[in-house]
Parts: structure tokens; sequence; C-alpha cells
């Protein structure tokens, strides 16, 4: 017979599933072990944390919507993490240098609005935006690895600057990655983003509190993309100087050479990438995104009204019944906002380091402690390290290495095999050689047999 499952199950079963999907898909407090596999190649880089193995957790989500649109308070838990994870890794996108482990904190942002939107319930949204997100930002990864190449494998903006004349293809590709992500229309990464925006203001499990977050988090985004687009393409090159007559593709001893262009087994990949990240969002245009997602997202919001058995009660709505309430003009309205928001932080990109490139520093300079804060990213490796790795390095020291391997494991088999040696030291020391021992052997042996024999006999 089978069995329904109650609303607190179901929440039980949504909220462990978070813990799961927010390790896999980096999001608060799970999320400081990305930036750092950043390390790898950006090929690797541009595959796996951008299209596929981090975005596995949103994917669960969204694909286990049937337990979590019934589950409202794993849901809530969804949104939060997510709006907070967006926001939080937008602020220490600001103020990073690597060029990659700029992309990195941005990823796990993007990965916060997916989460946002699938909390939401706008499932659709969310998948979407995973989709156009892989297409700018595997685009940003590979340029990023273009300009590595192309600068003798330098990753600190501050040494670049004025790589546009150097690297033409590879700035143009980069900018239009940027546009998208940015949410500028009509890149790919404005209509998922809006979509997001919207949603997260009409659903019915919305807030305007989580758009105004989402908000604040895309002018965050474009400010710190675009940061990263006129630190690494504008102004002067201020990279190591190549040493006389070495030419674009020669190093030096050092290591340095001219700035030069990526061979086209590199770029090609960038331009393909580069088309996708402009039309790849036009799928979404008359909702057509959403209705091919129609078999697989279960159109269900759950009432907290407690029927007389304590079960909860659900009724079939429209996945986007939050849009179809709110007016059309409301609809533009917060689309101009977005747009707007995104030029704001180009805008304010362009005028720190482009127009007046001595503020930045006299900002970090006036901030004291705050900038510090973010530009360590709120210390939150080392707390990470002081309360978790340090204690978890030390129990393994004392106790499964010093205590269990050497002295159980290891002293085990070394002392059996000192008992083995002392113990064949001692019959050893019988085999002498001489014959009247062995005689006397004999001679107690059959004694004891026939002592044994005696006793047997009596008894």
């Amino acid at each position: 017979m089978p069995v329904e499952a109650t609303a607190g199950v179901l929440t039980a079963i949504g909220l462990l599933m978070l813990v799961g999907a927010c390790g896999k898909s980096a999001q608060i407090p799970l999320y400081v072990w990305l930036p750092d596999a950043m390390e790898g190649p950006t090929p690797v880089s541009a595959l796996i944390h951008a299209a596929t193995m981090v975005t596995a957790g949103v994917y669960m989500v969204c694909r286990s919507n049937a337990i979590f649109s019934r589950a409202p308070i794993a849901l809530l838990a969804v949104t939060i993490i997510g709006t907070l994870t967006s926001f939080f890794a937008a602020t220490i996108g600001i103020t990073q240098t690597d060029i990659k482990r700029v992309l990195a904190y941005s990823t796990v942002s993007q990965l916060g609005y997916m989460f946002m939107a699938a909390g939401v319930a706008a499932y659709s949204a969310s998948i979407f935006h995973l989709m156009t997100h892989a297409f700018f930002k595997a685009l940003l990864f590979l340029g990023a690895g273009s300009v590595i190449h192309g600068i003798g494998g330098e990753q600190d903006m501050r040494k670049m600057g004025g790589l546009r004349k150097y690297m033409p293809w590879t700035f143009w590709t980069m900018l239009i990655a940027t546009l998208a992500i940015s949410g500028i229309p009509p890149f790919a990464g404005f209509f998922s983003k809006d979509e997001i925006l919207w949603q997260a203001f009409s659903s019915p499990h919305g807030s305007k509190i989580f758009w105004f977050f989402g908000v604040i988090t895309a002018f965050m985004t474009s400010f710190y993309m675009f940061r990263l687009i006129f630190l690494t393409f504008t102004g002067e090159y201020r990279g190591a100087k190549p040493e006389a007559g070495s030419s674009h593709g020669s190093h030096d001893d050092q290591g340095h050479h001219a700035p030069h262009e990526s061979p086209w087994l590199m770029l090609a990949p960038l331009v393909l990438l580069g088309v996708l990240s402009i039309i790849g969002g036009w799928v979404g245009i008359g909702n057509r995104f959403e209705h091919f997602l129609d078999p697989v997202i279960q159109k269900v919001s759950v009432e907290q009204s407690v029927a007389q058995n304590g079960e909860a009660v659900t009724k079939p709505v429209s996945d986007g019944e939050g849009a179809a309430e709110e007016s059309k003009g409301l609809e533009n309205i917060l689309m101009g906002v977005s747009v707007l928001v995104a030029f704001s932080g180009l805008g304010l990109a362009w005028f720190l380091y482009v127009k007046r490139p001595e503020l930045p520093s006299r900002i970090a300079e006036a901030s004291g402690g705050l900038y510090t804060l973010v530009l360590n990213k709120y210390w939150i490796d080392e707390l990470y390290s002081a309360a978790i790795i340090g204690p978890l390095v030390a129990l393994s020291r004392v106790v499964l290495w010093q205590t269990i391997d050497q002295k159980v494991i290891d002293g085990t088999v070394n002392e059996s095999a000192v008992a083995a040696r002392d113990v064949s030291q001692i019959i050893r020391q019988q085999q002498s050689g001489l014959i009247r021992s062995y005689a006397g052997w004999i001679a107690a042996g059959a004694a004891a047999v026939v002592a044994y024999m005696v006793w047997m006999g009596t008894r």
C-alpha cells in the first residue's frame, strides 16, 4: 500500500539534498574549494567549472522540483542561500587582482543566481541561466587562458594593460562575454538574468528583498567584469618588458616575451562561444525554453493549509503565475532597472579604471580595514584553516598516524616479527649437532611418551 510523504518529511529530504547541492555547486558555506580549483588549466576550468561539474547541484534542485515545490521551507532555504552566495561572492570579485580568481568568484556568484531562481520556483529560469552561463563563462575562462598565454604566464591584472592592440580577437570575444554576463541586451545573459530578477520579484515564492539583492549583485557583476576588461586591455602595458631583439614568439631568459595574439587553435573556440554568447539567449523569447522544459518541471505550489489528517494540501499552478498576475508595464520597468544597473556598473568601472585610474588606490586607502577585509575574502579561508583544517590535521597526525598507524598497525607487525625472531633463536639452540644432545632429547621424549601411556592406563 503506497504511503504519502508528509510536508515534514519532504522538508527534511529537501534540506538534506540542499546540503549536498551546496557542496557540489559551491554555495555558502561550502564554496571555498572552487576558487582554489581554478589553479588548473583554463580549458579544464572552462569545461568543468563553467558548464558541467559545478552546475550539477543546480540541476539536482531543479530536477527534484516535485520535492522542493511541496516543501516551502526547503525552497526558502534554497532562495536565501542562493541570494547570499551571489551577493557575497560578487563583493569578493570586486577586489581580486588574479584574472582567473575574478572569474572563479564570478562563477560562485552566478551559481547563487541560479539557486535563487530555483528557490523562487522559477526552475526553467534557473536552467536557462545555467545554459547561457555556460556560453559566456567558458568564453571568459578560455579568453583568460589566451591572455595568460599571450603574456607569458602572468595572471595579475595589475601587470597587464593595453593588450587590446596586441590581442584584438581575444579582446573582442572577451568583451562579448562581459556584455553577456553583465546582462546587457541583446546578449545571452540579459534574457536569463532578467527572467530571474522578474521571477524573484513576482513569484509567489519570491520577495522584493530577493529582487533587491539580485539587482545589487547585477550591478557589482557588471562593475568587476568591466574592471577586468579595462585593467587587462586598456591603457598602457604594465607587464615586464621583453629584452631587445625578442620577438612575439620568443622568450628571454626570464620567461618574458612581447604580448602577442594566441594561435587560431585557441581563438577558434573563442569565436564560436562568442557567437553563442550573443544569440544563445534568444531561445528564451516567447517562453520557448520554458515550454521545452515542461515535461520535466512539475508545476505545483504548496499551500500551507493543513487538512484534518495533518497532510499538506497542494494545488496545480503555472510556473510563471507571479509573472502572469503582474502587469506587463511593471515587468518592463523592472527590466529597465536591470539594464540601467548593468550600464551603471560599466560606467563606474570606466570612470575608475580609464578616466581616473588613480582613484581606486585612493579609495582603497580611505576605506582602510573594509578594503583589506574584502581583499582577503573576509578571512574565510583562514577561518576554515583554523577551525576545521588545523584540528583535522592535528587529529590525523596524533591519533591516526602516530597512534593507530605507527603504534597499533606498525607495532603489531613489528612486534610479531621480533617475537618470531626470538622464538627462532631459542629453537635454533636445540640444533647443536652433538649426538649426546640428540640422544638426551630422544630419551626425554621417550620417557614423556611412556609417562603419558601409564597415566592414560590408570584412568
